[in-house]
């Protein structure tokens, strides 16, 4: 039940500059919070915005809502959220708005052959990198395209998520929860980036903290990971050995792309690169290409 509190606190504002329909829309998602988290956003746990956000999610994939409807709850909610949280850091009291770590994940689009790089272009790229001896460059792009990391999780990544699991004598990256969805992440990295990865961190001498630094000497940011991999592009489409700039996401989609065409179920692709079943179909539909007939197992993309 939405609180006296939060009417006389927070909504008033709403009230009192929002329109008339716009309003209605807002009351109708504060509305839609209360009833599934049990009370309104005035009080707000990670564990509330993870369950309305999962409510969202689960909306969608019933075909209950569409993406556009959910994009906007949770753009609203967020916003109410951002209020409050002005509101009472202002009175000074404490607030999380735990909704600012979540997005809703892009519709369901069709990647298409072209939209990532084959395994020769891959290759390609590889040799260019070795060839200006960029081993940062050659690290970051074998992790992009073996273990499916993200651009993001690249440049988050720091020493101490970096372990050894004896019983497998396997070198693995242990990502904490996040505050999106309050779950850790363990990677498995194949040898060939294992070996990679170890020797950028004995050569750079790292003890601690962020893995890749740009020239600044501060953790390398997403468009300085971007930027590195464009240099390459741009030297490989200059020589006609690649067919498009690709991003680190088409590499993501390759590295991907080749675990499933080498036999690798759906939801273990998924949980591996930290993603949900759903969006797995976008893959599917690309395996039937002579592309990608070549793959005999989970990964046919050697680094050396």
């Amino acid at each position: 039940m939405i609180s006296d509190e939060f009417n006389s606190k927070v909504w008033v504002y709403f009230e009192t500059n929002l329109k008339p329909r716009t309003k209605k829309e807002y009351w109708k998602i504060v509305n839609d919070f209360d009833k599934e988290v049990g009370h309104d956003p005035l009080t707000l746990t990670s564990k509330d915005a993870a369950k309305y956000y999962k409510y969202l999610i689960n909306k969608m994939e019933n075909n209950r809502i569409s993406y556009s409807t959910g994009v906007m709850r949770l753009s609203v909610i967020r916003s109410v959220c951002n209020f409050i949280e002005y509101y009472t850091t202002n009175h000074g009291n404490k607030y999380v708005n735990y909704f600012k770590d979540y997005s809703i994940p892009e519709p369901d689009k069709l990647i298409n052959e072209e939209d990532i790089p084959n395994s020769l272009e891959i290759n390609n790229i590889l040799e260019t990198i070795k060839e200006y001896n960029d081993d940062k460059a050659f690290l970051i792009f074998s992790l992009a395209v073996k273990c499916a990391l993200t651009n993001s999780e690249i440049c988050k990544l720091n020493m101490e998520y970096i372990a050894l699991d004896k019983s497998s004598d396997t070198l693995c990256i242990n990502y904490p929860p996040n505050s999106r969805n309050n779950i850790a992440r363990t990677i498995k990295v194949p040898d060939d980036v294992a070996r990679l990865l170890d020797k950028y961190i004995y050569d750079n001498d790292i003890k601690e903290g962020p893995i890749f630094i740009n020239r600044r000497k501060t953790r390398m940011k997403l468009r300085d990971s971007e930027r590195l991999i464009e240099k390459y592009c741009k030297i490989c489409l200059e020589n006609k050995t690649i067919r498009n700039k690709y991003t680190l996401q088409s590499l993501r989609h390759a590295g991907m792309s080749y675990m499933l065409a080498g036999g690798a179920p759906k939801d273990a692709v998924a949980n591996y690169a930290g993603i949900t079943g759903r969006w797995m179909t976008r893959y599917e539909r690309i395996l039937s290409s002579s592309t990608y007939n070549q793959a005999v197992n989970y990964s046919i993309i050697k680094i050396s």
